[in-house]
């Protein structure tokens, strides 16, 4: 009678336990269908459960034949959600793991895009537009012939145009408390380092602006005729124009003065 109350007992036990096991083991999923549901959670735009998804195939089966691709996937998932930072790191990381990846110049150009997305205005820091500048850099001298670096190539000219206005934001800084000097150095190498577009033709409208009020009258000219010649497109040419047109008269009228 004991025996039978005790089994009676344990018997719900028992088979309680191996529920709890048999659930347990239905709940584990394999490499291949982490990757698979992570998969279609970012083509459906379902970036959490695509993050989720891929970070455990990475944390449970880091030597997976998935292992790769999913964490390709989670960069993306990161890149889509708007999440820059972190796919800039989840990009760098399968660059560094699988160097020799066939995917490795999308990647690279991906980098540059997150880098490119967390750039400031040029009245602000621009750690990011450099960051941007030298992956792009990176992926037309790797990876020349790539479809990517044609793309990376066209995003380089944005960045360091950026970077050339942030030069001539801080220059015209110089120039308006007369630190005339600093403002000269910072119009040129922002002239420098792009020479095509509004930048360009700004750059070298304020610098012929600062060597005329330190004296150098002649160099200012020359700058702004390039502007007029070179950049006649740029809104701002007129002001180019006048000012050229006013030193060429002053330059008459003291050739007149030394006549007389």
């Amino acid at each position: 009678m004991k025996k039978g109350i005790a089994l009676a007992l344990i018997l719900p036990f028992l088979t309680g336990c191996l529920f709890w096991g048999n659930e347990k083991k239905d709940n584990a999923q394999s490499p291949e269908k982490l990757y698979t549901t992570g998969e279609e959670a970012l083509f459906n735009r379902k970036f959490g459960t695509a993050k989720e998804r891929f970070k455990k195939l990475l944390e449970e089966s880091p030597e997976s034949e998935f292992s790769r691709t999913a964490r390709l996937g989670l960069a993306e998932a990161y890149y889509r959600d708007g999440d820059y930072e972190e796919a800039a790191q989840a990009y760098t990381d399968y660059l560094n793991l699988h160097p020799l990846s066939p995917n490795s110049d999308y990647v690279q150009y991906k980098l540059g895009m997150c880098y490119y997305k967390l750039m400031l205005p040029p009245d602000r820091d621009q750690k990011y537009t450099r960051q941007a500048i030298t992956a792009f850099e990176k992926l037309i001298r790797i990876y020349p012939t790539s479809p990517w670096a044609i793309r990376g190539a066209q995003m380089l000219k944005e960045c360091k145009e950026r970077l050339a206005f942030h030069d001539i934001y801080v220059g015209k800084f110089y120039y308006k408390v007369k630190e005339y000097k600093a403002a000269k150095l910072r119009f040129q190498h922002a002239f420098d380092q792009i020479k095509t577009g509004e930048a360009a033709a700004e750059a070298l409208y304020w610098l012929g602006k600062t060597y005329q009020v330190l004296g150098k009258k002649e160099k200012a000219i020359e700058c702004y005729q390039k502007v007029v010649k070179e950049y006649g497109m740029w809104g701002d040419v007129d002001k180019a124009e006048d000012a050229l047109q006013e030193l060429k008269s002053e330059k008459k009228k003291r050739k007149r003065f030394i006549l007389f």
